[in-house]
């Protein structure tokens, strides 16, 4: 029978993974033997606190169990891993200022930080149970529907009270969610009203919110091949700008969709699909692969692992009040994006941007010798006099000078990657437009000689009008493209 402090978990299948370094969805982690290099040993002493025995690893640190002389009570303390010896120590210290700061029943309690013999450590309250991630690896564990969402309705409580105290956590995954077993009589922690879990459930290890930007930057590689089942896709992202609240949402939404399908959302066999898949691939819906799974509870995930940040839910709050409002039957808030949502997302994809620059880029650089090539043509046959084929030349060159190869040059800057063209290359294509319509029908236009009707004048300017008007269309529908990207700058 199963230890009942951990609520049914193998201990064997937990061991089993870590020895073989592998996650429990089969997925190999790049691994270096010194990381199991114990630091402490049952009996041995950090500051006043006597070690028992190892409870955990987390990105950055080893978790012991050890007690506490003075106080005689059991404490869990945290140390860097072998192979972080090296990093700045202040990071635990940063850790531990940041998490005394909250007080939250789903946040696991830290009561202080030292360092002894140049070790450095963080000592927080103890948990009898197992991290979620453990729990989970044991297949008869499996949460109803509705607990999950109350699980996930409670983590989301407490990441929007670490959210409001200006505290990110930007690790949350199954492993950093200790089960509390429910308080009893003896215990000094009270359950929440209504609980509907056979546990608490806590967030612990807040390392990386205690990152400073320039510590993200050069951190984000290791961090991102330890835990990228449960990362946002901006966390991949290149740059300095460390992610934000709805990185932290996404956690929540793949924690609560392998809670009701019982995998991660993103699968691969090796990082760089994982990658592929993370930044790339469009989340299916939960009740997609399990048609069990609540319809509303289904769209509340998704939700949450929406590509785009600025898709998500706008705070850890909000998601805490949909799953409530799931729970309650009420209607909730998320909703199946629409033909005109979709539509308006396409717009905001930066390829709208670089498609307008290149249709600019391609109409402009052919109608120059399209032009040109007309007047040579017609001057061959003799349609047209020598000293005015010539003047001619001259006002073809000008009119690629003044129009054209402007917009040759604005368009090849835009479809590189450049945003200032923008604008200037939008108006000009306007420009161009009126100029088209305006020579169709005037008995003054340019080159009115190459055109032995009106009805052949019309007919060659309404091909101009129409191709100019399919690149101007580009640069309509680019507008909110270029508009998300400038707020995304500043």
């Amino acid at each position: 029978m199963a230890d009942e402090r951990n609520f049914g978990v193998d201990a064997s299948k937990a061991a089993a993974a870590r020895d073989h370094h592998t996650t429990e969805h089969g997925y190999v982690t790049a691994h270096d033997p010194s990381v199991d290099r114990t630091l402490l040993l049952p009996g041995m002493q950090v500051d006043r606190f006597v070690i028992q025995q190892e409870v955990g690893r987390g990105g950055f640190g080893i978790v012991y169990k050890a007690l506490d002389p003075n106080l005689g009570r059991h404490v869990a303390i945290k140390v860097p891993r072998a192979d972080f010896l090296t990093a700045p120590t202040d990071r635990l210290y940063r850790e531990a200022k940041i998490v005394a700061t909250l007080d939250h029943a789903g946040i696991v309690r830290v009561y202080e930080a030292g360092n002894d013999s140049e070790t450095s450590f963080i000592v927080s309250q103890l948990c009898e149970g197992p991290d979620l991630h453990t729990w989970m690896l044991d297949p008869a564990n499996r949460l109803s529907f509705v607990q999950a969402a109350e699980l996930i309705g409670q983590l989301a409580d407490a990441l929007s009270y670490a959210h409001a105290h200006g505290v990110l956590h930007r690790d949350v995954k199954p492993g950093n969610v200790l089960l509390f077993p429910l308080a009893t009589p003896t215990s000094t922690d009270e359950p929440l009203p209504g609980h509907v879990l056979p546990f608490q459930p806590r967030l612990t290890d807040f390392g990386l919110a205690s990152m400073q930007s320039s510590d993200w930057a050069i951190t984000r590689n290791s961090v991102a091949i330890g835990t990228p089942l449960y990362m946002a896709p901006e966390c991949f992202a290149r740059g300095d700008q460390t992610p934000g609240e709805p990185a932290d949402i996404y956690g929540l939404g793949a924690v609560l969709f392998e809670l009701l399908i019982g995998k991660p959302p993103v699968r691969g066999e090796h990082f760089g699909q994982l990658l592929h898949s993370i930044t790339n691939e469009v989340r299916e819906y939960p009740h997609q692969l399990d048609a069990r799974v609540p319809i509303d509870l289904s769209i509340i995930c998704n939700k949450c692992l929406r590509k785009d940040a600025e898709d998500r839910y706008a705070s850890a709050g909000d998601l805490r009040d949909d799953l409530r409002r799931f729970l309650q039957g009420q209607p909730i808030d998320a909703r199946v994006p629409t033909w005109r949502d979709r539509f308006a997302k396409w717009c905001q994809q930066p390829q709208r941007i670089r498609l307008a620059g290149a249709s600019s880029f391609w109409f402009h650089l052919m109608l120059v010798p399209w032009l040109v090539g007309q007047l040579l043509l017609l001057g061959s046959m003799g349609a047209i006099p020598r000293d005015i084929l010539v003047r001619s030349l001259i006002d073809a060159f000008w009119v690629s000078v003044v129009l054209h190869l402007p917009q040759v040059w604005l368009g090849y800057r835009l479809a590189k990657g450049s945003r200032w063209p923008f604008w200037p290359s939008a108006i000009t294509s306007v420009l161009s437009l009126c100029v088209f319509a305006a020579s169709a029908f005037s008995q003054q236009a340019l080159f009115d000689y190459m055109y032995p009707s009106s009805v052949s004048k019309v007919a060659t300017f309404s091909l101009l009008i129409s191709a100019g008007s399919i690149v101007l269309g580009c640069y309509v529908l680019a507008i909110p493209a270029y508009l998300r990207s400038r707020r995304h700058a500043a």
